[in-house]
């Protein structure tokens, strides 16, 4: 499959609560790792069994061939990913207090390019595409080869309306903070804005409820729900890249949207449990 989106190096500083202004706040903790929504999806779809190929970019620096390398041994490949001489690698600053979390990013290495050079025939050669990002001309051209081609997609919203793409595809993926701000949403009604979008998208769209769990509304217009343990998360930065690998994967291998949301629910539960985990 294509994974087409962002790579990244984080920084990771866990604390027991988030600094006030002004105030210097001792962390618990801290992990310096590769990351980025792609990537991270990348590598937990290997870690799931998954071909996975990246189509991304990094600068021509240190941190870049650290994310390459990473990427690499995670059985990721990374043919695909620009490697980009006029600018650094992107980079995530994140402070976690387990239930909270403030990021700064700094967009760097170009990833339109690497996106923008996608063929058809890399298209073809695969059976399924992942897409994160912003929902631009060159991320659209992607997702309409997979149409065109009869490839399945699956869509990150992250924060993000991914209306003007995301029609007819298969999995339309958000958390429900995400899923609340969108226009439409159902005040206190996470099941029925899912429901309300798979029905406008005509395509599931799985909804991740913090310790509720997970919900799915299909296109058909069923929706069903997992639980979840309630745990104290430490990290969860990439918690929600690890739910999507577990779901997909287990999607492409025909299991029911219940053992899909398990799938990756236990995924993200291995993630939030410690600092830095890759998903």
């Amino acid at each position: 499959m294509l994974a087409v989106g962002g790579t990244n190096f984080d920084i990771i500083v866990a604390a027991e609560r988030l600094p006030e202004e002004h105030e210097k706040l001792r962390g618990n903790a801290y992990a310096a790792r590769p990351g980025g929504s792609a990537a991270n999806t990348a590598l937990g779809l290997a870690r799931q069994g998954c071909e996975v190929r990246l189509v991304s970019a990094v600068g021509d620096d240190v941190l870049g061939r650290l994310c390459l390398q990473d990427l690499r041994a995670g059985g990721i490949d990374t043919s695909l990913i620009h490697l980009d001489t006029s600018a650094q690698t992107s980079m995530a600053i994140v402070l976690s207090s387990g239930t909270g979390k403030r990021m700064m990013t700094f967009a760097g290495a170009d990833r339109d390019l690497a996106i923008k050079a996608v063929t058809e025939h890399d298209v073809r050669d695969v059976d399924h595409v992942h897409v994160v990002g912003e929902p631009s001309l060159s991320l659209t051209r992607v997702v309409d080869l997979a149409r065109r081609t009869g490839r399945s997609v699956s869509v990150e919203w992250n924060g993000r309306d991914m209306s003007s793409l995301a029609w007819d595809v298969q999995l339309n993926l958000m958390n429900a903070d995400e899923a609340r701000r969108l226009p439409g949403a159902l005040v206190d009604d996470d099941a029925g804005t899912a429901r309300r979008y798979a029905e406008r998208l005509s395509g599931d769209v799985i909804l991740t409820v913090g310790s509720r769990g997970a919900v799915w509304a299909s296109a058909a217009g069923e929706v069903f729900h997992e639980p979840t343990e309630a745990v104290e998360p430490v990290d969860r930065t990439g918690g929600g890249d690890a739910f999507n690998a577990g779901v997909i994967a287990a999607w492409l291998h025909g299991e029911p949207p219940t053992a899909c949301m398990r799938r990756g629910l236990d995924a993200a539960l291995h993630v939030i449990s410690r600092i830095g985990a890759h998903p």
